[in-house]
C-alpha cells in the first residue's frame, strides 16, 4: 500500500529541462485520489507542493523543471582567485511523493505519506537527492536528461589511475585566446553525487604550464583545491577521498576556477611577461592523497592575444548552456552611438501665474520645456574570422539571458539586441564564419531632468 517511483531524472542534471518523475500507487482507485509531490531543498524543507490527478491509466507524471528553475540563479564568479564553490547556480533537491484520498466521493480527504497507509507529509523519494544546475537540455537533444556522462567521470579515488577526460562545463574550443588583464573562469563538477567514499571526480589541484613563443616552459603555477583556497571539500591537500567524502556538500559539488591572466595576477601569480600560451590541467589524486599527474580530468589552453590597432576589444562573459560562464573578446569594428528620445510641452511666454503685482519680462523664460529624456547607448562589434567550432559555440552568447562586458576590472550587465552572421554558403569553398552584433547596457545613461 504505497507509491512506486518508476522514472526519475538522472543526477547531475539541468533545471531548464523536462525533469520527469512518473509514479504509481496501490491506492489510485480510492475516491478523490490525487498524487501529491513536495519539492524540497537539500535540507528537505518544502519549497512547493503540487497535486495531480492520475492519468486514465492511473499514473502520475510530474515535470519539476519549471518550478526548480525559480530557485537557481547565477554564481557571479568572474573574478575568482583560485577556487569558488557554487552557492546559487547548482543545488541539491529532493522530490518526495505522497497521496491523498477520501472514503467517499463527497467526504473529506486525508494526506498519506506514500510509503505506507499512514497519514503525513509526502515521504516517498529516491535514495539520493537530484543535483541540478541552472543550465538547459534542448528539446531536440533526443533524450530527457542532461548528458552527464560526458562531463562527470567518477574514478576510483583510492588508487593511482591513469586517464584523460574533459569535464570542463563548456562547449568552447579547448584552445582559446586571452589578453593580459582579462578574467576567465572554468567550471567543473567535483566529488560525487552518491554516498560513495570510493568513486568520485576528485579534482585535487590545478596545474598551469606557461610557455613562451618558442614553446618552452618558463613558469609553473599550482592551485590546490582545498577549503582555504575557496574550493573543497578537502581541508588539506593530501586528504584521502574516504576522509572527505562525508563532508561533500551541495556547494562543493560544483567548483569554479579562476584561470584568466587577471585572475592569476589577483591571486599573486602574475604571468611571466614573455608568456605566449599556457595550459590549465585539472589533476586527480592517488591512494595516498598526493597528486597524481596521470589522472587528468580536463584541460584548456589559452594563447596570448594582442589588441587590434588601438582597441583591446569588448570582453563578453555570458551564462552558457550549463549555467556557468564562458568568455570571448570581439575586437573588430567597434562602433558606439547614443539614441536620445525626448518629449516636451509648450508653455506661454507670458507668465500668467505671476506672484507679483506686475508681469515681469523674462527673456530667459522657456516656451518649449522638456519633461522626458531617455538615452539609449548602443554598441556594435564584429568578431574575428571564426572556425566552425567557434561559431557554433558563440551562438550561445546570442541566446543567453545573462550577459556582461568587462570594463577595466568591472563587469557590467548588457543585453544583446540583435545579431547578424556571415556564414559559409558554399561548404566546398567557404570555411569561415563572422558575427556582427549590437548590444545595449542594461543600466542606461541617466539623463538630466
Amino acid at each position: 500500500m504505497a507509491i512506486t517511483i518508476s522514472q526519475s531524472p538522472t543526477s547531475p542534471n539541468m533545471s531548464n529541462a523536462d525533469l520527469l518523475f512518473e509514479v504509481d500507487s496501490t491506492q489510485k482507485a480510492q475516491p478523490q485520489f490525487q498524487y501529491v509531490c513536495d519539492i524540497q531543498d537539500e535540507n528537505k524543507t518544502v519549497l512547493q507542493r503540487v497535486k495531480q490527478q492520475p492519468s486514465p491509466q492511473g499514473y502520475g507524471v510530474f515535470n519539476v523543471g519549471q518550478i526548480i528553475t525559480n530557485y537557481l540563479e547565477s554564481d557571479n564568479v568572474w573574478k575568482t582567485v583560485e577556487f569558488a564553490t557554487s552557492s546559487l547556480s547548482s543545488k541539491e533537491f529532493w522530490v518526495a511523493f505522497g497521496e491523498e484520498y477520501g472514503t467517499s466521493t463527497s467526504g473529506s480527504v486525508t494526506l498519506y505519506n506514500g510509503v505506507a497507509a499512514v497519514s503525513g507529509s509526502p515521504a516517498k523519494s529516491g535514495s539520493y537527492a537530484t543535483y541540478l544546475s541552472d543550465g538547459l537540455v534542448e528539446p531536440n537533444a533526443g533524450y530527457w536528461n542532461f548528458a552527464s556522462s560526458s562531463y562527470y567521470y567518477p574514478e576510483q579515488a583510492d588508487v593511482y589511475n591513469t586517464f584523460s577526460h574533459q569535464v570542463v562545463l563548456s562547449n568552447a574550443p579547448t584552445t582559446q585566446k586571452a589578453q593580459d588583464g582579462e578574467y576567465v573562469t572554468i567550471s567543473a563538477y567535483n566529488g560525487n553525487f552518491v554516498d560513495s567514499d570510493v568513486y568520485a571526480q576528485n579534482i585535487s589541484y590545478v596545474k598551469f604550464d606557461i610557455k613562451n613563443a618558442a614553446g618552452t616552459t618558463i613558469q609553473n603555477v599550482t592551485l590546490e583545491n582545498i577549503v582555504a583556497n575557496g574550493g573543497g571539500p578537502k581541508v588539506i591537500a593530501n586528504d584521502l577521498w574516504s576522509t572527505v567524502a562525508a563532508n561533500q556538500t551541495s556547494g562543493t559539488r560544483l567548483i569554479h576556477i579562476g584561470v584568466g591572466p587577471q585572475n592569476l595576477a589577483d591571486g599573486g601569480n602574475t604571468l611571466n611577461a614573455a608568456w605566449a600560451s599556457y595550459t590549465v590541467i585539472l589533476i586527480g589524486a592517488g591512494d595516498d592523497g598526493l597528486d597524481n599527474d596521470n589522472a587528468v580530468f580536463g584541460q584548456m589552453t589559452f594563447e596570448k592575444d594582442d589588441a587590434e590597432c588601438i582597441s583591446e576589444g569588448v570582453r563578453f562573459a555570458w551564462k552558457n548552456e550549463f549555467g556557468v560562464w564562458d568568455y570571448y573578446t570581439a575586437k573588430l569594428a567597434i562602433n558606439s552611438g547614443v539614441q536620445i528620445e525626448r518629449n516636451a510641452y509648450q508653455q506661454s511666454f507670458v507668465d500668467y501665474g505671476t506672484g507679483t503685482s506686475t508681469v515681469t519680462y523674462d527673456l530667459s523664460r522657456r516656451g518649449s520645456s522638456q519633461f522626458y529624456n531617455k538615452a539609449t547607448q548602443r554598441k556594435n562589434v564584429t568578431t574575428d574570422i571564426l572556425t566552425q567550432a567557434e561559431a557554433d559555440w558563440l551562438r550561445e552568447l546570442f541566446f543567453s539571458t545573462n550577459v556582461y562586458v568587462q570594463e577595466g576590472t568591472n563587469f557590467l550587465p548588457v543585453v544583446i539586441s540583435d545579431a547578424a552572421a556571415t556564414e559559409k554558403t558554399n561548404p566546398r569553398s567557404q570555411k569561415v564564419f563572422q558575427y556582427s552584433f549590437n548590444f545595449e547596457y542594461a543600466n542606461q545613461l541617466r539623463p538630466r531632468r
